[in-house]
Order: structure tokens, then sequence, then C-alpha cells
């Protein structure tokens, strides 16, 4: 016998979202797995994600957090899940990008998933106290090779984004600034500050209201253009450093052999759902921008940052476990 609530949940979707091709779905919550605790940007935007796709596929879309093990928890367990379209996970860059050249015991593999939809890239800004006599990445580099030892780089730890953002920097500009961790950004931000560390690569959404404050600057942007949150902060390309472009991906992934219909309907309404007015600005609060891709080409664009990282990684020689 035809399930009633299921045929009209179906009806509802496709009356209200014509655009959206309904494909079949067991009758049952659909599970986003966050891999951060709640609270977080990660976990906001995976909320306001799974209110609208509640809406725009006529069925229950829950958040679930799953903290810990630099996200290798929440990825193993969706890795293991049924591949029905009912679990997905709020990878990031650490899921896939990174951790597989900073754990040589991991519990899943790119190939355990099936990209689904990219939800943000978030590019990094490189900050500094408004004391530090160099304003352009020019004058920094310049600073840093006739003064060894005076600069240092805050970060959130071994193999972090902020440490390998960092390294990358070292790379490119032929410098060899030292990394001080902290434990999270509000300390780090808070010492950058007060002049006890002189460099910081953060998200731009916790340092832009310390430039309008006065109390950093920001010295360079890793993306391809300046960001509405902090217009007067050129990119490394316009500062003569094109190579330094780096990102956070953020974005939805099924365990692999999810159906291909699925797929494309998952897709499609996340893709619908970030361009809703409240979900599109919080998203750009974040300094992030979220084009819309297909899951083949968010699949190349993982590819495309795995690549990246493992370079920066292989000569530092880490291994997290």
């Amino acid at each position: 016998m035809i399930n009633r609530r299921h045929c009209l949940q179906a009806i509802a979707a496709t009356t209200a979202f014509p655009g959206i091709a309904r494909a079949a779905w067991p009758d049952k919550p659909i599970r986003i797995v966050v891999p951060y605790a709640p609270g977080g940007f990660t976990d906001i935007v995976s909320r306001l994600v799974a209110q609208k796709l509640t809406t725009r596929l006529g069925q229950p879309v829950i958040v679930e957090n799953k903290a810990g093990g630099s996200t290798t928890i929440a990825a193993e367990h969706v890795a293991r899940s049924t591949p029905d379209g009912l679990t997905l996970i709020m990878a990031v860059t650490t899921t896939l990008s990174t951790n597989p050249f900073l754990f040589k015991k991991l519990g899943y593999k790119a190939s355990d998933f099936a990209p689904v939809a990219l939800t943000g890239l978030t590019p990094f800004v490189l900050s500094a106290h408004p004391a530090l006599p160099a304003s352009t990445v020019k004058e920094l580099i310049a600073l840093g090779k006739s003064r060894p030892g005076s600069l240092n780089l805050a970060t959130l730890g071994t193999g972090s984004s902020t440490h390998l953002v960092g390294a990358m920097f070292n790379s490119l500009a032929g410098l060899e600034l030292p990394y001080i961790p902290y434990k999270g950004a509000g300390p780090a931000l808070s010492d950058l500050a007060a002049g006890h560390v002189q460099l910081f690569f953060d998200g731009i959404a916790t340092s832009a209201p310390l430039f309008r404050a006065g109390k950093l600057k920001g010295i360079a942007l890793t993306a391809e253009a300046r960001s509405p949150a902090a217009p007067q902060v050129p990119t490394f390309a316009e500062s003569g450093l094109p190579e330094m472009m780096a990102a956070s991906w953020y974005g939805l992934l099924a365990p692999a052999g999810t159906p291909a219909a699925i797929i494309d309907t998952l897709n499609q309404a996340t893709n619908e759902a970030l361009q809703a007015p409240d979900v599109r600005a919080r998203v750009e609060q974040d300094g992030a921008v979220a084009p819309q891709l297909s899951p083949r080409q968010f699949g190349e664009l993982i590819e495309r940052h795995t690549q990246q990282w493992g370079r920066v990684i292989a000569p530092l020689n880490i291994q997290l476990d």
C-alpha cells in the first residue's frame, strides 16, 4: 500500500518547488552530521541549510553533532552508514583534503564518500598588529628577511589550517617564521592585538571587526577578489604573490553508493537553499562565497584542494597519530 504521507510530501515538494525533481526516498528524517560541537559557524550554517531542505524536500532534515578526532569521528560514522540518502556529513577541508596526509591510520578514505554540494569557501586573511613596521606583503617579506627571528605566526596547533596556510606562506615568501600554537582563535587574536605575537592567518569574519576598531591591520587575503567584509584588504595576487591562494571548503557528502537521483535532488535543493536571503547573509558574514556547483564539480574542487594541501604538508613531515 502506498504511504499517504510520503505521497503528500512528494506532491508538496514538487508543487512548491517545481524545479526539484523529487527522487525516491525512504520515509524517514534525513540527518546532517556535523563534525564539530554546536554553536560554531559550520553548525550554524548546517542548521540553516537543514531548515531550507526540510521545506524543499517535504521531509524532516535534522542536524546531529559528532565532534572530535579532527572530524574523523563524524566522517567514519557517515562512511559506514547505509547509502540511502538519509545520512550526510557537513564535511570540511580537514576531513578529506588534509587528514589523509596527517594520519597514518585513518578510518575512512575519499572513495567512501559521494560529493553532494559545496556550501561555502572561506579564504584566509593575514592580520598583523598595527604597530608592525610593514603594511604590505612586499614590506613584510623584506622585514622578515632583514630581521630573522623578529616575526612569528600564531597558529591553532600543528596540522591546523592556520598552521598549513602559514607554512604555505613561508615557502612562497622564502621565510622561516616560527609558529606559536594557541588553543583557539580568540586567544590568538587577543595576543595579536596586544602585540605578543606578530602575525596570524584567520577567517575574515573574526578579524574584520578588529580591523574596523583599529586593533589589527589586514595585510592580504588568500582569495581571487577582495572581500566585502574588509574591502580595504588587498589580495595576495594584488600584492605580488599570486600563488598564495587558499581557502577552506565545506559541503555535504553522502556515503559512496548513494543513488545518483538522490544526490542530484540534494544538490539542487541545497543550491537553492544557499540562495535564501538568511542563509546567503550568514555565509557572507563569514567572508565566504558559495558558488553553485554540481556534484561532479564539487568533487573536482575537493581533489584540487587535496592536491594543493598535500604539496604543502609533504615537506613538513607531520603525523598526528
